[in-house]
């Protein structure tokens, strides 16, 4: 695989060479998978699910008679929309990968009444599918199913943000679901999403249709001395020195959170020469800061006047576990705990905080702290 000039990758999975420790969590969910058992995969937003599951398929579709296929559910609003991902994506498969690629594809399409087509700029294939009936659509992805369960190989599919099927207008979408993957005896499945109480309680909760019918792995944030390791090591490959305690400060400064710990580092090699210094890592955290500074004066307006006050008291204390204690009220200058109680799930809707070991958080780390200098 082509080595890449900045070592600190952003924007997807390269390689293992690029990707930093998870050797247990990998091994995990690879064993769940090679011995027949689906996985939920739950952690904040960017942490490094999809990374992990890329880390997964990279090693399995090195084993003979593996493939893998990976769908982000979230853009999807409905069932056509999630047959027409999961259809283009066995169709881009078999694009790449099989000899006889057009026969497959064309018994494919024929099963789910869809229409070929291939993106202009990248030469990719993908499908149209318009369904009238809900029969129509059903049928459909029953073919779907049936396309996999037909094949040689065996199979590891990775459903991201797979909560958002709830959310689809079509009744009785889980158990519907269930009913096809109970029965693929070479298809396995990673069920992740970052919505970790509506993913929970899909496969937890008795009387649901995936009730126990996956392994749980929580995926928790990398280990520091594992990442300063990593960091320090990526920097030395390429002739480039960074103390070790710069390392592990900016880590802490970015609570050790994957995708800005990621991006903070690639900014910061890009900005580096022989070797780094602590006036520019202050100079990059600025300017990291600066970029975003008009986004985030526009979340003002987003919010309420209190919603936006209790955001930036629970920025400047790098984290609450009591946000309606009196104390933390005093300290900021807030009003009644009912009022925080009623702004704070107001922010947890909006996906501007998150709770995590009875903490809460600004779920956007540059956010965060932005939000500390913000008067």
């Amino acid at each position: 695989m082509t080595k890449i000039d900045n070592p600190f990758v952003v924007a997807s999975y390269h390689s293992p060479a690029y990707f930093c420790d998870r050797s247990e969590e990998t091994k995990t969910v690879s064993g769940a998978l090679i011995n027949g058992r689906n996985l939920t995969l739950l952690s904040a937003r960017r942490i490094g699910k999809t990374g992990l599951v890329k880390n997964v398929f990279y090693h399995l579709q090195k084993k003979k008679g593996w493939r893998t296929l990976y769908m982000d559910v979230m853009p999807t609003t409905n069932l056509s929309d999630f047959i027409k991902l999961l259809g283009t994506t066995i169709v881009e498969q078999e694009w790449r990968q099989s000899k006889n690629y057009m026969k497959k594809i064309a018994i494919l399409l024929s099963g789910i009444s869809a229409k070929l087509s291939f993106d202009p700029v990248t030469g990719a294939p993908e499908i149209g599918v318009e369904y009238k009936t809900r029969q129509e659509t059903e049928k459909s992805l029953s073919a779907l199913f049936s396309y996999l369960s037909a094949q040689e190989a065996r199979y590891a599919v990775a459903f991201d943000e797979f909560q958002q099927i709830t959310c689809y207008p079509e009744k009785n979408i889980e158990a519907l679901l269930r009913s096809h993957v109970q029965h693929l005896s070479n298809v396995n499945f990673i069920f992740s999403g970052s919505n970790k109480h509506m993913l929970t309680s899909m496969f937890s909760d008795y009387g649901r249709p995936f009730y126990q019918s996956s392994d749980f792995l929580f995926l928790e944030k990398i280990k520091v001395t594992a990442y300063a390791k990593f960091i320090r090591e990526k920097f030395a490959e390429r002739g480039k020195a960074i103390a070790n305690d710069l390392v592990t400060e900016a880590l802490a400064y970015y609570r050790v959170h994957t995708f800005y710990v990621q991006h903070f580092f690639n900014r910061l090699f890009e900005n580096s020469e022989k070797k780094v210094t602590k006036e520019l890592v202050e100079h990059v955290h600025r300017l990291i800061l600066k970029e975003r500074e008009d986004i985030y004066y526009s979340y003002r307006n987003l919010l309420t006047t209190y919603q936006f006050q209790l955001l930036k008291a629970i920025a400047r204390e790098g984290g609450v576990s009591r946000p309606s204690a009196s104390d933390f009220i005093a300290r900021h200058g807030l009003k009644q705990n009912s009022s925080v109680r009623r702004a704070l799930s107001a922010l947890v809707d909006r996906e501007m905080v998150y709770e995590e070991k009875g903490v809460f958080y600004v779920y956007d780390v540059f956010f965060s702290k932005w939000l500390e200098k913000c008067l």
